[in-house]
């Protein structure tokens, strides 16, 4: 029986993401800024950024769901714009899989972003953002087992599902945008902001007649860095509050970074989900190149399934400032 309530809860698990289309998200939603806000689009120390993150979740209940992103933005027209502004592009590639690609998705995101500063001595900050996606979904229902395919002692494929799919894929356009606040002084940075996603309610659903509206997701996020020593290491605290139809997520957590000289540091820290999970995470900088690894160890009822069922996830980030142009070095902040 355990095995069968393993593989009906791998099931269930899949389907209500599939059809009801609640997003991917990450443990180190710090390290994946397009996803978790468009306003962050351009707040970073240099000229452009890349970021990718790997997450493979729940690897010890049947096949892992995997995500992976790409992103880039860079800052335009700086000459242009008043002095201590930001105005910002990005790109966003995001591919999500569950049930071994029985469930796909691809998203590609173009944003672009203003941030505008508030004081002469640009300590203060308002920026806004949107995002605009166009998504792709595919559903491999000869991968699927059903309720209705139950024998009594196993899953029969050859007995009829009874669902009735109009089509095994879905495209749509959508609409994201977001607000974030920052105060930057030497040894101090604040921050404060909000994202609305899937403003537009595309149709989601797979079901013939039927359809399924996206639920829009808001998030709210703040934190803060402090340096803290005459060696210059930094304390982080940050902490994250998201919401999509009936799942919520309450995060909050604090991680300090070792400053090592010759451009180098060390992080440690933990986050903890609500109701869900323990997020111990480690890092390394060197030369605006960051890498980040965490896990979650389930506290949920989730952990009795397996005891390998927690999710893994890296996350790489390259930051690149011109030799030729320093205009934009000092501009914008880290979020972690």
């Amino acid at each position: 029986m355990k095995k069968i309530n393993l593989v009906s809860y791998a099931f269930v698990t899949f389907f209500s993401a599939a059809i009801n289309g609640q997003d991917p998200h990450f443990s180190q939603y710090f390290a994946s800024p397009l996803t978790l806000n468009p306003a962050m689009t351009g707040y970073f120390k240099g000229d452009y950024r890349l970021n990718t993150n790997f997450r493979q979740q729940w690897w010890g209940v049947g096949a892992p769901f995997t995500t992976n992103t790409f992103g880039f933005d860079t800052k335009l027209m700086q000459t242009k714009v008043n002095k201590n502004d930001v105005f910002a592009v990005g790109i966003l590639g995001l591919i999500d899989q569950s049930q071994a690609g029985a469930f796909k998705s691809l998203n590609l995101s173009a944003s672009v972003a203003y941030h505008k500063a508030l004081d002469a001595d640009a300590k203060n900050n308002i920026g806004i953002g949107f995002q605009f996606s166009y998504a792709s979904r595919s559903i491999n229902i000869n991968a699927l087992d059903f309720a209705t395919q139950f024998n009594g002692s196993g899953f029969d494929t050859g007995l009829p599902s009874y669902e009735i799919f109009g089509s095994q894929h879905r495209n749509y356009l959508d609409i994201n945008t977001g607000i974030l606040y920052t105060y930057k002084s030497d040894k101090t940075e604040l921050y404060f902001g909000g994202s609305l996603y899937h403003t537009t309610r595309p149709n989601t659903s797979f079901l013939k007649n039927e359809s399924f509206s996206l639920p829009m997701r808001y998030s709210f996020h703040a934190g803060s860095r402090f340096t803290v020593n005459e060696n210059e290491d930094e304390l982080f605290i940050g902490g994250l509050f998201m919401q999509q139809a009936e799942a919520t997520e309450k995060n909050i957590g604090v991680a300090y970074g070792f400053n090592l000289k010759n451009d180098k540091r060390i992080y440690a820290g933990s986050w903890y989900r609500f109701d869900d999970a323990i997020l111990p995470y480690l890092g390394i900088e060197f030369n605006d190149f960051k890498v980040g690894l965490s896990y979650d160890i389930l506290n949920s009822s989730l952990k009795s399934f397996k005891p390998k069922n927690g999710s893994f996830e890296l996350s790489l980030n390259l930051l690149v400032t011109k030799p030729v142009n320093n205009y934009t070095n000092y501009k914008g902040g880290r979020i972690f």
